[in-house]
């Protein structure tokens, strides 16, 4: 019996199978009042994950990305960004899911810990979630505001870039 306990106990491990990022990318998106539309892509994201069998409630990961790294249609833009963001004493940007709920066929509600700016909050992200047996593909959105994260958004003359930043997440996992 002793034997059987711990040889499942050793296996456990074995049955968390580990996540490959594949592709993926962060777009943030935000506005100038009473200006433009502000998008910026970051294609350099990093993950670290992992699943239990074909169960997505037991995905868990760490995800990041170089704040520097967002890039615009407007150069100038990004480096005000990066000043803003204070880039170079933040660098990194890190979403941790601790745990995830499913809300509907192939639909999820991630929780977990987002740190930017220095700050840690606790966030959702709902997302869409597409399990094969090769592959997993995600895309998750949600909304931060940069002064919860104390972040002041850069402002011009009378236009301010708004506080509410739209995150989207899209990802290919392979098993």
């Amino acid at each position: 019996m002793k034997t059987l306990l711990l040889t499942l106990l050793l296996a456990l491990p074995m049955m968390a199978g580990n996540l490959q990022l594949k592709k993926g990318f962060v777009q943030s998106h935000t506005q100038m009042i009473m200006d433009s539309k502000i998008d910026s892509v970051n294609n350099a994201l990093h993950v670290e994950a992992s699943i239990d069998g074909d169960d997505i409630t037991t995905l868990r990961g760490k995800f990041w990305v170089d704040i520097g790294l967002f890039v615009s249609d407007n150069e100038d833009r990004d480096e005000h960004m990066d000043e803003a963001t204070e880039a170079k004493k933040f660098p990194l940007a890190t979403y941790e899911i601790t745990s995830v709920k499913k809300t509907a066929d192939d639909y999820y509600t991630l929780n977990g810990t987002l740190e930017f700016h220095g700050v840690k909050k606790e966030i959702s992200f709902d997302a869409q979630i597409l399990n094969s047996k090769d592959s997993v593909k995600i895309s998750a959105s949600s909304q931060i505001k940069g002064p919860d994260f104390g972040v002041e958004m850069p402002c011009m003359v009378f236009m301010c870039v708004d506080d509410e930043i739209d995150l989207l997440v899209e990802l290919t996992l392979s098993r």
